[in-house]
């Protein structure tokens, strides 16, 4: 049986393509996320940018509403990154990661898959 919930949560895979030697080295955890209420959140509209900056803090804005936790993160020297609001803020100024946690969530609400 279905049972509807307006908060509800899902896990996702997350591929970071990170710079290494030429090219790129994947990378995997599970994000967390809450799905938007209405997938147009997804699509909503940025204020009008003053310059590139603007369309940054926008996106980091709106991933941080819907990223909630992850699984699979480690921090050098061993053991798991929590999670907390900061560490994903940090996470979101890596442009690597704020682009596959944005990707994970399209994919995820809307079932569009990245071209490779």
């Amino acid at each position: 049986m279905f049972t509807f919930t307006d908060q509800y949560q899902f896990e996702w895979p997350v591929r970071v393509k990170m710079p290494a030697g030429g090219e790129d080295q994947v990378f995997e955890f599970d994000g967390i996320f809450l799905l938007p209420e209405d997938e147009m959140e997804i699509f909503e509209a940025q204020p009008a940018a003053q310059g590139v900056g603007d369309f940054v803090t926008f996106s980091r804005e709106r991933l941080a509403k819907y990223w909630i936790g992850w699984k699979g993160i480690a921090v050098e020297g061993g053991g798991d990154l929590p999670f907390s609001p900061a560490a994903r803020d940090k996470l979101l100024k890596k442009r690597p990661i704020r682009l596959a946690v944005d990707a994970a969530l399209t994919e995820a609400v809307l079932g569009i898959r990245e071209k490779n």
